[in-house]
């Protein structure tokens, strides 16, 4: 669950800004709000404040978290498989 917890923690604010990239509309003046993803951040940081890079971290904690749990236990399983395949030839 650790490890569930550091990559939501470290993925959550590129997540956001992809997010606001994908829903971006021209403005009137026909320019985009966002350059690239690390412009979407740092305008969250600026008009917002730097604990909104994190908004909605319980919910992609609850969908990210199973995941990598699942993820790190099959690649153990599968490490020490092949591993003891290796040994044995």
């Amino acid at each position: 669950m650790v490890s569930g917890f550091l990559s939501s923690f470290v993925s959550l604010p590129f997540d956001n800004a992809k997010t606001k990239l994908q829903k971006m509309k021209k403005g009137p003046d026909g320019k985009f709000p966002y350059k690239n993803i690390f412009d979407a951040m740092a305008q969250t940081v600026s008009k917002e404040g730097f604990t909104k890079l994190w908004v909605g971290y319980p919910t992609f904690y609850i969908r990210i978290a199973p995941h990598v749990c699942i993820t790190l236990v099959a690649q153990d399983f599968l490490t020490d498989h092949v591993k003891r395949f290796r040994s044995k030839n």
